[in-house]
């Protein structure tokens, strides 16, 4: 696969999930609870990419191997990914949790390197630093309780997870598009099961939500699955983890622009730490002679 096109779709990526919590926002803002939000988000999820199969004709055929590690990957990378960070949302800053969440590309390249014996370079290093110092910039540390750290630390490892699967899993020559119909599936009945216990099986209350909705399911998750699938497959799990640490700087500055949200310089300089992680990590995809095969 094409190395700049991996790039540019893990940055797409980013893009999408970085402005998922706009939309998000205003769904909430219409009277739904985030229990029936993320419900009906995997629930669209799951019906527009079925259709999407359809239309495109697509080969939804599994086998049972694959059915099995799509199921695990979909429960850990996105329900129990979900679970831990609402959690930690309850005891931590918003901020705070999402840098402890986004340490996840560093258990990644861990993994990667510990048990698939991936080769370290300068360069990821380089890059990893850059990354976890521009998220301690950009977070608060004011209000700090350990097991809230603990839960949102956990959510990063569970969804490196996600990510070492969908590189290394037999279900990875599958089409993005049947990944994502089994990811919408799956939490669909996890999420419903759940919320069914909290009484939350409710659908979007107002026609601005309904067109949220829409667009969360089209484009934030649908788009944004399957672009960085794609950029995961083409980059090594690794490079596409660290590039998809542009989502919070994303996020933040759609904040600014969507809801005027205050900025501080730190939070600034922290976004420009992370954008230079990015731009090492695929220097050295550009240096590594196995990344042009």
């Amino acid at each position: 696969m094409n190395t700049r096109k991996g790039v540019l779709a893990v940055v797409g990526a980013s893009c999408l999930y970085g402005v998922l919590p706009i939309f998000s926002k205003a769904i909430l803002n219409e009277g739904m609870n985030s229990n029936a939000l993320v419900l009906n988000r995997f629930l669209f999820t799951m019906i527009f990419s079925f259709l999407i199969l359809k239309l495109l004709r697509i080969d939804m055929h599994v086998t049972k191997r694959q059915l099995i590690e799509l199921i695990l990957a979909a429960l850990i990378g996105y329900g129990l990914t979900a679970s831990l960070l609402t959690l930690a949302y309850s005891l931590i800053p918003v901020g705070l949790a999402t840098m402890f969440h986004f340490t996840n590309p560093l258990f990644v390249t861990l993994a990667m390197i510990v048990i698939f014996k991936e080769k370290a370079t300068l360069f990821k290093g380089l890059s990893m630093i850059f990354a976890i110092a521009g998220l301690i910039l950009m977070a608060d540390f004011s209000s700090l309780a350990p097991l809230g750290v603990l839960l949102a630390v956990l959510s990063g490892i569970t969804y490196a997870a996600y990510v070492i699967a969908n590189k290394k899993c037999t279900f990875a020559t599958l089409n993005n598009f049947v990944i994502v119909f089994y990811v919408g599936l799956v939490n669909s009945i996890f999420f419903a099961i759940r919320n069914a216990f909290t009484h939350d099986l409710v659908l979007p209350p107002t026609p601005k939500a309904w067109l949220c909705m829409v667009i969360l399911a089209l484009f934030c998750t649908i788009g944004a699955l399957f672009l960085l699938t794609y950029g995961i497959r083409a980059l090594g799990a690794s490079t596409a983890s660290v590039l998809n640490m542009l989502e919070p700087v994303v996020s933040l500055i759609a904040g600014i622009i969507v809801y005027h949200e205050a900025v501080s310089f730190k939070s600034l300089l922290g976004c420009v730490f992370i954008v230079i992680s990015g731009i090492v990590v695929v220097m050295d995809k550009k240096t590594d002679p196995a990344s042009q095969a």
